[in-house]
Formats: structure tokens, sequence, C-alpha cells
């Protein structure tokens, strides 16, 4: 089977959904799939992926793709199925079109939730939307199950299956070094991440934990706010973007990993990188975070935008080996158990035959 990967961000880029092409590329080459990547930033050079070609030369979001392009990419190429990795993006509804004009059976994965605001507020806006009327996968799948009713509600598809993100539990694993009270954030410095929430938050364990350090791994546009009000010493540190082995030592260094999101969170990977680690989360309860962290079993969950309620977790977990010890074993195990790239690439694999199988029937 030969499996067209479509993503904006590709392989080769930082970020949650690049990681998941990754994983999946070659996972299914592992499996003598035939695999090839089509992105707008992030391809990977001497890869063979293909960069999509914009009608216009802006960057990101609006970098708007050549429709004739991808037509013929699709044609040349010949995919038995096409994997589109994020449902709103210019790229993926530029893909869906083509793939309904040349009858290509297309799945399409929702990564995401709306930046700001309750999904039910942002449904109405649906009807002017050009991915409520042109979107027609074959098969839909969704990260979480926030991802998969925001689906439902703003674009109406009835049937959303829900995928988890993945992980690789061979690279991501506990080290063999004894962790420093080290509280780790890896992302983007945004304020929908709620990182200044953590540096707040800092301020107040200073008060009762002297030793304890603050490690941001990130770049984003609200770095010289959150630099400007951290502390002036060295207990809130600002590494930039790290690359993949060294954020596999910062999770496996760290005792305690924070995600205090605001809002416009559908999964976080970074959750179960360090879930693989042995690495116990202390995250906001928002989005689809609950559904991954589980509340005194492999993490705690905070009031998001509540730095008291974070700093307080985070010196739970600090303070209580015997708590931290048991959060740890239950964090790896599940990463194991669930969100492994051998069992996330089976469901895909299984889904994959049964887009093929659906395409039949409505063709």
């Amino acid at each position: 089977m030969h499996v067209l990967l479509v993503s904006e961000w590709g392989p080769c880029r930082h970020g949650g959904v690049a990681s998941q092409v990754s994983l999946l590329e070659n996972w299914l080459k592992q499996r003598s799939y035939q695999v090839s990547v089509l992105c707008n930033h992030g391809c990977c050079k001497g890869s063979g992926h293909v960069e999509a070609s914009s009608l216009l030369p802006l960057d990101h979001y609006f970098a708007i793709p050549s429709p004739s392009f991808i037509e013929e990419t699709v044609r040349r190429l010949k995919p038995d199925v096409i994997h589109v990795h994020h449902v709103f993006t210019p790229l993926s509804l530029a893909t869906g079109a083509i793939c309904k004009r040349l009858e290509v059976p297309c799945i399409f994965t929702n990564h995401s939730l709306p930046p700001v605001g309750s999904p039910d507020k942002w449904a109405p806006l649906s009807y002017v939307s050009l991915y409520r009327w042109i979107l027609k996968p074959t098969i839909a799948t969704a990260v979480s199950n926030a991802a998969a009713d925001f689906l439902k509600r703003f674009l109406g598809w009835r049937n959303v299956k829900v995928i988890p993100n993945a992980v690789d539990c061979e690279k991501y694993r506990p080290g063999d070094r004894k962790r420093e009270n080290i509280v780790l954030y890896v992302g983007r410095l945004v304020w929908r991440k709620g990182v200044h929430v953590l540096v707040e938050a800092s301020s107040i364990l200073s008060e009762t934990s002297r030793d304890t350090k603050i490690i941001i791994a990130g770049d984003g546009y609200m770095k010289p706010y959150l630099q400007a009000i951290a502390p002036n010493d060295e207990r809130v540190l600002f590494l930039g973007e790290v690359d993949e082995q060294r954020k596999i030592k910062l999770y496996q260094e760290s005792k305690v990993f924070v995600l205090p999101s605001l809002g416009g969170e559908s999964f976080g990977v970074v959750l179960i990188e360090s879930f693989a680690s042995g690495t116990p989360v202390v995250a906001s309860r928002v989005g689809g975070i609950p559904e991954i962290v589980d509340h005194y079993v492999n993490g705690l969950l905070t009031r998001p935008g509540d730095a008291r309620d974070l700093a307080k977790a985070i010196k739970l977990l600090l303070d209580d080996e015997e708590l931290w010890s048991r959060l740890s074993y239950n964090a790896r195990k599940k990463a194991e158990e669930k969100y492994s790239i051998r069992n996330i690439g089976r469901m895909y694999e299984e889904t994959y035959i049964e887009t093929l199988e659906k395409n039949k029937v409505q063709n």
C-alpha cells in the first residue's frame, strides 16, 4: 500500500503535528509500506519529501498552496490512501478538494481545538467556512475526544474515530541518573500555553523551595515578556528551541513536567513524551488534557491560570517522594500501554484498510 502523508508541518520541524508525521512515516516504512510526504514547512532535505508550491510567497498559515501542483503531485505519486494531518490549514483544504475530484480515499486527522473560547461559540462560524462545504473525508479521526467533538460541532461530521497521538517509547525512556529538583516546560512561548503562569508560580515556589530550578525550552513572541517578569536569578532558565536529543535528556533529568495551558489544547504530545520518560506531569484541566493526565495517577491537574494552584501541585510532587515514584511508574506504564507508536501505528493501519474498503463501496 502506498500512503501519502500530507501536513502543513513536515517531519523536520518542531511541534506536535510534525512529530506525529515523522513517527508514522518511519513506522509505516518499517512495516514495508510505501510512504510519501507532502508538506509546506519542515520537509527533510534528501528524504524525497515533496514541498508544496505556494501561490504567494507568504509563510506558515498564509502560504496558499497551488491546487494544480497538489493535483499533479497526487497524479504522479498515485497513492492508495491520502492521510491529511491537521484539518484547518490551506494545504488541508486544497488536498481535500483534490481527493474529492480524483476520488482518492482520504483520511483527515484533527489535531486542534479553537485557540481561545469555548468550541460551542465557534460552531456558527463554520457555516461561512469553506472547510465545512469542501472537506468530505472518507474517514475522519481526531487525537482526543475533545478534538473529535469539535469536528462534530464545527463541521457537522457525525462519525469521528479517536486515535491518540503516539510516542516512541524506545527513544523516550527514563534515564539512569538521579533527578534534580528541575521543573520543565517544553513548547512554544505563546499566550495560550500559559508559560507566564509558570513564571509567576516560580516566584511562589522560591519562598519555600530555594533549590528548585525552572527550565523553559522553546521560543515564541512572549519570550521577551517572560524574561522580563522572571526572577532576576538563575532559578528560571530559558534555553530557546532544543533538538530532540537535548529534549530527551531534559525529560530524564527533570522531576516534574508542566503544561500550564489556558486553552486550545487538544492533546499535548509533550505530555506523553514526559510519560514515556517516567516524568510525572502537572497540567491544566483544559481541552483534551484530562483525557491523558489522570489526576493523582500519573500526574496532577490544576486550575488554568491559577499560579498558586500550579505552585502547590509542583511543590507536592517535589516534596513527596512516595507520590512522585508512584506517578512516575504509572506515567511510563500508560505511555507503553496506550500511546506507543506500535499501538497507534496499528490503529492507523486498520483505518487505512477500512478507508480503502469504504471507498470501494462509495464509488
